[in-house]
């Protein structure tokens, strides 16, 4: 074993929590529109749509293009400075949006957290892949996914506690709640910053030319691009349900069962603490035991369609309780997939594959999942014209239909992908 890369097992665990920690800032910076949708559209007049916007297509506008755009950003040897840059850009998006007034402005600020978090997320992943042990990786990917499960609930949770706050000890202040807010949470993001540019450059590993990874890829696809497609749809759809769950999870319970917006984002914050981090764990687990019976693409079709009956019943709860429950066992399941789905690309390609792999992957189920869950959730809410009440009805449509389509597509992958994976791992 070479010093270098000695020394990066040496500092494996420790970067390991600090990617995490990065990842849980900023899902928790992302989800906070969910958090404040109630007083937005109270303050600002806006619609179920617009409101959808800003959760998934404004976010993602930028999100692709930097996620592909960074890929040189994968070579440099300044990878911690880089990932350092990116959390200032989304910090800086953060309070943007804090003080817009204009719809338009709110999406631009928006655009420019997803252009931060875009550059972001591959990097550190791609780090985790590179030291990380064979029989240990999808665990350490579970490890960084499930800190990203936990701020999405952190998000809810801590919002939901900081608005209660400023509730109760800022009455009847002319700048709104949900712009403090945003303020407050930008704060962590800063000593993120400090912890990252006090840390030892690590040197990358070396990489093919980018030609040379292009035509990798591309031969890797046309080996088998039915197998790649359905594989490519399983994974959008647990995104799409998981994203579109926590977008308007908090809204439901405000308008259809009488909880605070506050209250309704504490305690679906909760929910989400205890389910998906559990559901991202045990993906991992399940695909780290090579002799697993399942296979990552099973894990998907199967946590997507267990995951049906339960958004089926959402509109029908009668109570905030029940509604919580379903919605977060449904997320949970819809966690499982999205994990397996990730953590079973890497058995999929070659070493030398594995960055430019992430991030056609994650630019494709933020497309599909990101920004188009939350705003069609919107759309067929405004649609439906049933008030508040259409809105767990509008989100039952839309990600059932995209868990059974997911599902089918899961199976039809079947397999086939665990054999390729079994037969490159030797």
């Amino acid at each position: 074993m070479s010093g270098v890369h000695s020394k990066s097992q040496k500092l494996a665990l420790p970067l390991f929590a600090l990617l995490a920690l990065g990842h849980c800032l900023a899902f928790i910076d992302r989800n906070l529109p969910a958090v404040a949708a109630p007083l937005l559209k109270t303050d600002l007049g806006l619609s179920d749509a617009q409101l959808g916007l800003l959760d998934g297509p404004a976010f993602v506008v930028l999100y692709v293009a930097g996620m592909l755009g960074s890929w040189p950003l994968a070579r440099s040897r300044h990878r911690f400075r880089v990932l350092a840059l990116c959390i200032a850009t989304w910090a800086v998006g953060m309070a943007v949006f804090a003080f817009g007034h204009a719809f338009m402005v709110l999406v631009l600020a928006r655009a420019m957290v997803g252009l931060g978090q875009a550059a972001y997320v591959p990097l550190a992943l791609n780090l985790i892949v590179e030291h990380a042990a064979p029989q240990w990786r999808a665990r350490s990917i579970a490890t960084f996914t499930a800190a990203a499960t936990i701020g999405r609930g952190l998000s809810l949770l801590l919002g939901g506690a900081v608005l209660a706050m400023f509730a109760r000890w800022v009455p009847g202040t002319a700048f709104a709640h949900w712009r403090l807010l945003f303020l407050v949470m930008v704060a962590p993001n800063l000593l993120l910053i400090v912890a990252l540019l006090r840390r030892q450059e690590l040197a990358p590993g070396t990489l093919p030319s980018a030609g040379a990874v292009f035509r990798q890829i591309q031969a890797a696809f046309w080996e088998r691009p039915g197998v790649m497609c359905a594989y490519l749809c399983g994974a959008g759809a647990s995104v799409l349900v998981v994203q579109t769950i926590g977008a308007w999870a908090p809204s439901i319970l405000h308008r259809e069962h009488a909880l605070t917006p506050a209250m309704a984002a504490l305690v679906f914050g909760i929910c989400l603490l205890l389910a998906q981090p559990l559901g991202h764990f045990t993906a991992g687990a399940l695909i780290d035991r090579r002799k697993a019976a399942m296979s990552p693409t099973a894990i998907v079709a199967w946590g997507l369609l267990l995951a049906v009956p339960l958004l089926c019943l959402i509109p029908h709860a009668s109570s905030a309780s029940m509604a919580c429950g379903l919605l977060a066992l449904a997320s949970l399941l819809g966690g499982v997939a999205a994990l397996a789905a990730l953590a079973g690309l890497p058995l999929m390609l070659g070493t030398s594959l594995h960055d430019a792999g992430f991030r056609i992957f994650l630019s494709f189920i933020t497309l599909t999942g990101v920004a188009l869950g939350p705003f069609m959730t919107g759309k067929v809410s405004d649609g439906l014209g049933l008030g508040g009440h259409g809105l767990s009805t509008a989100l039952c449509n839309v990600c059932v239909v995209a868990a059974l389509v997911g599902t089918l597509a899961a199976f039809f992958a079947g397999r086939k992908v665990y054999r390729v994976a079994m037969e490159q791992a030797g």
